[in-house]
């Protein structure tokens, strides 16, 4: 059923040679999923576009994933990854696509892909709700999201996003893991870059830890990152980000923190902090959450923000969900005081 979600004949005879190739080997998957949304925002400050128009907003999110793998006879795993956006609005209709290489090297990934610093890091959002922590939601804060630090946690730093680049994961040792990624530009998919975008050279890294004692599991990250911002005239600027986190969880309940430091040579300073705790029982899943983000910029403007969540999801039947949350904060310098709520259901296969 899966695999007439995409029926097209290119993409079928493309999926009929490889099996032809090795049947018995060969991995291919299709999966998908869509989201339906109800949000509402309201503002306290005067922003354009901060409270939802009318009240209420409908939005979707929906996307068509494509994973596909083979090992070959001496014992190499490669593959490939792509994630396709199925919403009508969208332009842009690929959301990532990589391939991979695995060994006991470890793994290498090549194409579009969010950075290893990104995948790596543990913050308050990592406690499994989706949909339960500021800057988690499909829609609802997207247009306070510009206003400055507003619906930052700790895991959104400037981590070159689905730039194309190059990463590398270690093998885990002993719980230990390890990942670094290069991009050379901002840019994605087909394009080469002729002129400046919006980064230059970035690498990022992450040290990761995941074990378990006496049925506690403990999972700990550490996340840097560097590129240069392209500046005026000749002059580029310097952004490094430094960060980690921590996340404990035991008999369904998960608790986790995150911080990091993020600073533009001769622009900004951005501090994060959130916390998250979930709880998971049978087809229930709960959390509350809160994120604090200050935002100090050499030209004097000054901003802090503060948001608290909190959210409840249930699974009706194996691929049918449903959710609510709701979050409010206050934005000092921008929209001030702030609500939002938002429910939805999910099918995904």
């Amino acid at each position: 059923m899966n695999k007439m979600l995409l029926a097209s004949s290119a993409l079928v005879a493309g999926v009929s040679l490889i099996n032809t190739a090795s049947a018995n080997e060969t991995q291919i998957e299709w999966s998908a999923y869509t989201d339906f949304n109800v949000s509402s925002t309201g503002v306290e400050g005067n922003v354009e576009g901060g409270d939802t128009n009318n009240g209420l907003d409908f939005n979707t999110n929906s996307e068509i994933h494509l994973n596909a793998s083979q090992t070959a006879d001496n014992g190499l795993t490669y593959g490939l990854h792509i994630q396709l956006e199925a919403d009508q609005n969208s332009t842009n209709n690929t959301d990532e696509n990589h391939i991979f290489i695995q060994g006991d090297f470890g793994k290498v990934e090549l194409g579009d892909q969010d950075s290893a610093g990104d995948r790596m890091m543990i913050s308050g959002s990592s406690v499994g709700f989706q949909y339960g922590m500021l800057g988690n939601y499909t829609g609802g804060l997207s247009a306070l999201e510009n206003e400055g630090t507003l619906g930052r946690t700790a895991s959104d730093f400037s981590d070159s996003s689905d730039a194309t680049k190059i990463t590398y994961f270690t093998p885990t040792f002993n719980g230990f893991k390890a990942g670094v990624s290069f991009a050379p530009d901002g840019d994605s998919g087909q394009t080469a870059s002729a002129d400046s975008t919006s980064l230059e050279n970035h690498f990022d890294g992450a040290l990761n830890y995941s074990g378990s004692f006496n049925d506690v599991s403990i999972d700990a990250a550490l996340i840097g990152g560097t590129h240069e911002v392209p500046g005026s005239g000749s002059s580029d600027n310097t952004y490094y980000a430094v960060g980690g986190g921590l996340m404990v969880g035991y008999a369904g309940f998960k608790a986790a923190v995150g911080a990091i430091h993020e600073d533009t040579e001769d622009t900004n300073e951005i501090d994060t902090v959130d916390v998250g705790f979930s709880y998971g029982t049978g087809p229930w899943s709960l959390a509350v959450g809160a994120a604090w983000s200050e935002f100090d910029g050499d030209n004097g403007v000054n901003n802090e923000s503060i948001a608290y969540s909190a959210g409840v999801g249930y699974e009706i039947a194996p691929g049918l969900s449903t959710w609510a949350g709701a979050t409010v904060g206050e934005y000092e310098g921008g929209v001030e005081d702030f609500t939002n709520f938002q429910t939805g259901i999910s099918v995904a296969f």
